[in-house]
């Protein structure tokens, strides 16, 4: 089932050519709030989008902050993967790679990591903490841990779909030593996919270790 195609508009989109030129910007407000902190940090920083899609999202931080981003996503057509990191214009880089969060090496951890609308790809709360501890793991000890995902706050009637609590997450991250700085939720009511009219509550946080 995919819940996270409306979360962030281009993210299941095409990448098009690598450095062909600035892309718009592939997300609404709240993705931009949400990960404003990857972008903000100094240029040549790496960052790791997981579960990144397309790489729309990917791309953009390459471009908009001469970041070098790695995106992984295990469901990327391998037609899409990169073989490596491209250059793009504005002096960053991007990497498109099919593979699982939970199997990246932790030699080089990453300046930021974003996980943005797929703790439901876990599938259970054991998932949460597995997908959480590595993206821990995967990240410096000052880096942004960036998450948006659709909770079990409102609950979905027209099918059976894991839906991570705002409990389980919250508490996975802290049991980790990370606290939110900041955190907020909306409702969005749509149809997609052929599904009925439905309203799904949606929260985004920027997590940081405790001092």
């Amino acid at each position: 089932m995919d819940l996270a195609g409306h979360i962030a508009v281009g993210r299941t989109g095409e990448l098009g050519a690598l450095g062909s030129g600035r892309l718009p910007k592939p997300f609404n407000d709240h993705m931009h709030r949400v990960i404003e902190p990857a972008l903000a940090l100094p240029a040549g920083s790496a960052i790791l989008d997981a579960g990144c899609g397309a790489g729309g999202v990917a791309r953009w931080l390459a471009e908009q902050g001469a970041h070098h981003v790695l995106g992984a996503d295990v469901e990327l057509p391998l037609s899409a993967a990169t073989g490596g990191p491209v250059p793009v214009h504005g002096g960053g880089t991007v990497e498109l790679r099919r593979c699982d969060l939970l199997d990246l090496s932790t030699d080089r951890p990453y300046d930021a990591v974003l996980l943005l609308g797929v703790l439901h790809y876990a599938g259970s709360a054991e998932g949460v903490h597995r997908m959480l501890g590595a993206a821990d793991r995967l990240a410096v000890p000052g880096a942004p841990l960036a998450l948006s995902w659709i909770c079990d706050e409102i609950t979905l009637t027209y099918e059976e779909a894991f839906l991570p609590g705002r409990e389980l997450v919250l508490g996975t991250l802290a049991a980790l030593g990370r606290e939110p700085v900041d955190l907020w939720a909306r409702d969005v009511r749509h149809a997609h996919g052929g599904s009925p009219e439905h309203e799904h509550r949606i929260v985004y946080g920027v997590w940081r270790r405790a001092r």
